[in-house]
């Protein structure tokens, strides 16, 4: 059964909190998804479930390329997570379930 999750997201930053929208489409153990930010529409890579724990990568070009590894863990309507940025470290997020 594939399952549609949107979560609104915040990731805490040295430049001060991000904001976007995590679409997540989850079939088994596999993720598909998008994260729409200010840095427009990127593609969920890598994306896998376990339980509750989430895991994925993004590739992002600008304002400089970097590839960001996620990991989440769902707790109900409640994500709380890290984002590791090769050359900046980690960064928390939060985010809040939508209706989809």
């Amino acid at each position: 059964m594939t399952a549609i999750e949107r979560w609104q997201i915040e990731v805490e930053t040295p430049v001060g909190a991000q904001f976007g929208t995590l679409e997540l489409t989850h079939c088994g153990t596999a993720i598909d998804g998008r994260l729409y930010n200010e840095s427009g529409e990127l593609i969920l890579q890598e994306g896998s479930i376990d339980g509750d724990t989430l895991r994925w990568t993004v590739t992002l070009s600008r304002p400089i390329a970097m590839t960001i590894t996620c990991q989440a863990l769902r707790q109900g309507d409640s994500l709380n997570g890290s984002a590791t940025v090769a050359a900046f470290g980690d960064f928390t997020f939060t985010g809040r379930r939508e209706t989809v």
